[in-house]
């Protein structure tokens, strides 16, 4: 991502350009870029501050960017985190755990599979929007917490998601 021309600016050659011609001596241009280096190092913040607020706006909750957002911020090299928006679990039942505070799949009726369920430690979960699937792969390197955050401060107010384990 390029920034604008606007903001190329050279500061050792601009406080050099800025010494009358007689004063152009070694001992002074190093002064000089003595002087203009806290600046140097200002522009250089504001420039990595504004490549991040640019980054920040051209994202949204669309699906698309927000996979590309989690999968650039958490898995840049493989790139296996997905959001899928698919309501129904064809061949899956979704139950959430409430000691872990995470969502289990298990298989439905009819997939072959049989698995007896207690009542205790289960809620039934319904109403999810989308979901955030992350690789099991990752799950030790990931923190789940900052993954919330960032899906929380780039989703619709309105929307519900879990993030699963796959």
């Amino acid at each position: 991502m390029a920034t604008s021309k606007l903001y190329d600016v050279n500061f050792k050659r601009l406080a050099l350009l800025l010494l009358p011609t007689f004063r152009r001596r070694p001992l002074l241009a190093a002064l000089a870029y003595a002087a203009v280096s806290p600046l140097q190092w200002l522009h250089t913040r504001f420039i990595l501050w504004k490549r991040e607020s640019d980054y920040r706006l051209e994202h949204n909750g669309q699906v698309c960017y927000l996979r590309g957002l989690l999968n650039d911020l958490f898995d840049p090299i493989d790139r296996r985190i997905t959001v899928t928006e698919e309501v129904s679990n064809v061949g899956n039942i979704v139950l959430h755990r409430r000691e872990v505070q995470r969502a289990v799949r298990l298989p439905a009726r009819g997939s072959g599979r049989m698995v007896v369920l207690n009542r205790r430690g289960y809620g039934g979960v319904s109403g999810y929007d989308f979901w955030v699937n992350i690789p099991v792969a990752l799950l030790d390197e990931i923190d789940t917490d900052r993954v919330r955050a960032v899906v929380d401060s780039y989703k619709l107010a309105s929307k519900r998601y879990q993030i699963n384990f796959i």
